[in-house]
């Protein structure tokens, strides 16, 4: 057996294809197009597809859950936090900032507009006690569990034979 990789037509042809499309600027733009437009065209939310939504962290205790979520660059005055029926909703806004007419923009990564992200809790938790805070561009929220789920010692009583 020689040291050649195995190659089929079908690959050959690929191959082929491959080398043309590198080598043609029509087939670059609209491979660059594609790509830039990809996040678009994913399946999950508006606010994923623009991969625009803050990161989060949720954790579980025994008598809460806390979410931390990444909003770097906004105002407290910026952010909604609502709770609905174990919903929690968290949205922000935030406006482009306007940019000399003269200039080029060269890389742009940053995220203007709206987002939204929800999160369903698998237990009931306590919505009047739900507490926000935001510090350092990281919005923590901490939602109680509803008394009923928290875990709690049920005392046992002794029972005597004359009782």
């Amino acid at each position: 057996m020689s040291g050649r990789p195995i190659s089929s037509p079908a690959i050959t042809q690929r191959r082929r294809r491959m080398m043309i499309r590198t080598r043609n600027p029509y087939f670059r733009l609209v491979d660059d197009l594609l790509n830039d437009a990809r996040p678009w065209l994913t399946s999950g939310g508006a606010s994923e597809a623009r991969g625009y939504g803050p990161a989060l962290d949720v954790e579980e205790s025994a008598d809460a859950y806390i979410v931390r979520a990444n909003l770097p660059g906004l105002s407290q005055d910026d952010i909604s936090v609502n709770i609905h029926d174990d919903v929690l909703a968290i949205s922000a806004e935030t406006a482009s900032e306007a940019r000399d007419e003269d200039s080029k923009v060269l890389i742009r990564e940053r995220r203007f507009g709206k987002f939204s992200r929800s999160l369903r809790f698998p237990t009931n938790v306590d919505g009047d006690a739900v507490a926000a805070s935001y510090e350092n561009g990281v919005l923590s929220i901490t939602l109680p569990k509803a008394e009923h789920l928290k875990p709690r010692q049920i005392p046992v009583k002794a029972i005597t034979a004359g009782d």
